[in-house]
């Protein structure tokens, strides 16, 4: 089944304006980035500039209290692509003439938007530290257990990208995301006693992942858990995030 017609994606870190500055500080200086000219209608969408290649990274200001993490495509049709999403599952939120912001069936927000720049975009470079390379390459969600099925086939059907199986545990499944593109997509099927519902989070990539979780502590990062694979932090705007194992620049496809 073909999916949206995509031309890139990104992360969205969404930040309670009153950590808005924390968050741009912290997260230019993990990804060796600048911030770029604040977009949208009340400059609400700030992009951080890697050194090298296009943005995949970026912080958006918002009102409610708390942050989270979300995931937006860039499409050159924006009615189609809507309509595309509404036809497997998804729930419109809301339209503006340039962006679509909907929830998956399970009720993680996602966006469309309109790009019809026909623009050629470049991956981002790695940012580099004495820590090694290190890269926002991915983003995670978190599903409950008996929702996970759907939403990982609701993706795919969204996508047209096909699932993969490369991963080493039944928790984890991801689809074959464009190498053009700079984001990939992992599904993560959370344990029972995890009750919190859908969400998402990103993951970085790194040379020396426990360099690299030293650096981001001693960048105002909190630790809040190790594991086998992976770290998973908290910045200083308050948003979860993890340092893996994977090394950087490694494909899924």
């Amino acid at each position: 089944m073909a999916g949206i017609e995509t031309s890139w994606v990104t992360v969205l870190a969404d930040v309670p304006a009153a950590r808005l500055d924390a968050a741009c500080a912290f997260w230019t200086a993990v990804t060796g980035s600048t911030v770029g000219e604040a977009e949208g209608d009340q400059g609400q969408y700030v992009p951080l500039r890697p050194a090298g290649g296009d943005s995949a990274l970026w912080i958006q200001r918002v009102g409610r209290p708390d942050g989270g993490w979300h995931f937006d495509f860039n499409v050159p049709d924006l009615d189609r692509a809507v309509a595309h999403a509404e036809r497997v599952g998804a729930v419109v939120d809301r339209t503006d003439p340039d962006l679509a912001v909907l929830r998956t069936p399970a009720g993680q927000p996602f966006c469309l938007a309109l790009d019809e720049s026909g623009r050629e975009r470049r991956l981002p470079e790695p940012s580099r530290s004495p820590a090694g390379r290190s890269l926002v390459d991915q983003i995670c969600f978190d599903i409950p257990a008996d929702r996970f099925d759907d939403e990982r086939a609701f993706w795919s059907a969204l996508t047209g990208w096909p699932a993969i199986d490369r991963e080493t545990s039944s928790e984890f499944e991801r689809v074959a995301v464009p190498e053009a593109l700079p984001v990939q997509i992992l599904f993560q099927r959370l344990g029972p006693d995890d009750t919190g519902g859908i969400r998402a989070h990103a993951d970085l990539s790194a040379d020396d992942p426990d360099a690299e979780v030293d650096r981001h502590r001693s960048l105002g990062a909190e630790l809040v858990r190790r594991a086998e694979h992976w770290t998973t932090l908290r910045d200083p705007a308050g948003l979860t995030y993890c340092v893996t194992r994977r090394p950087t620049g490694v494909r899924y496809t």
